[in-house]
């Protein structure tokens, strides 16, 4: 009886042992599955580079963040230290460097409507509306801070993204852990509405966020992650439209984008990435989608 009981025993171990891998195995097929089909309808299949690895000329490195502005049709970049913002060409050239003395380590900037732009300074959580005229005047219409840490930190806002449509903010920070904070009111009072988007952030799968941009025409997000090397376009709700590796082979690139550290797209669809210390990039959809 002991032996026919020993034997029921084992029978069951290695049936529960069979089950599991049966499961992993299905796991694993439909990730494949998932990625495969991933790559077939990918949003961001079509881009090659453009203009790769440009330098800047007048900027000699900590290169960060970027934003389009429709207004002016040019691309606004900035420098954490000293603070400044940068106006750039879609190809890449310096228009005209601003130096801010206001803000400590600025490293996102976003640009809202007309004049106005918004900026973050990572170290202590400032958050700034500002105006930019053509004569380089800078006003600070607002300045608020997010309560999020008591000291200063590095590892603070490092993507900004702006839904014109819900005139929503989504700040990115940038790891230690990654977080979304999706930012309402600011534009209209000083009582923000602030949410730890939490189900977003579960969903996404990167070693850090470097940069981020909205796109209207699909109400989805841009991220930018330098340490994972890739740029994703998700929904708002965390679903994967594409994905573009930034890695040597991909997309054109002769080499690896080292430290991506801002995203924009212009009304054209076109993508614009600069990285540390100072390079320019410039993607172009060659496939329709």
């Amino acid at each position: 009886m002991k032996g026919i009981a020993l034997l029921k025993h084992h029978q069951k171990k290695i049936l529960t042992l069979l089950l599991v891998v049966l499961i992993a195995l299905c796991c694993a097929g439909n990730h494949f599955y998932q990625h495969h089909r991933a790559d077939k309808t990918s949003s961001l299949r079509g881009y090659q580079v453009a203009i790769e690895g440009k330098k800047m000329s007048g900027v000699s490195n900590n290169i960060s963040s970027l934003t389009w502005s429709a207004k002016s049709d040019t691309l606004f970049s900035t420098i954490n230290r000293p603070a400044a913002i940068v106006e750039l060409s879609k190809q890449g050239d310096v228009l005209r460097t601003i130096p801010l003395d206001f803000v400590e380590d600025i490293e996102t900037i976003e640009y809202v409507s007309d004049n106005t732009f918004v900026i973050s300074d990572e170290k202590d959580y400032s958050i700034y509306v500002i105006t930019l005229d053509a004569d380089s005047h800078v006003t600070v219409l607002k300045k608020l801070q997010i309560a999020l840490q008591k000291t200063p930190t590095n590892t603070g806002f490092e993507g900004l993204a702006y839904s014109p449509k819900d005139r929503v903010f989504y700040f990115f920070k940038e790891k230690k852990p990654v977080a979304i904070y999706r930012v309402a009111g600011l534009l209209e009072s000083n009582d923000l509405q602030i949410s730890d988007d939490k189900p977003l952030t579960r969903r996404l799968d990167v070693k850090d966020i470097s940069g981020a941009d909205f796109n209207v025409g699909n109400n989805s997000l841009y991220v930018l992650s330098h340490e994972s090397k890739n740029l994703q376009e998700v929904t708002l709700s965390g679903d994967i439209l594409g994905e573009m590796s930034l890695k040597e082979g991909e997309h054109g690139l002769a080499s690896s984008i080292k430290q991506a550290e801002g995203i924009a797209r212009d009304g054209a669809g076109n993508l614009f990435i600069v990285s540390e210390p100072n390079l320019f990039y410039h993607f172009t959809e060659n496939t329709p989608r």
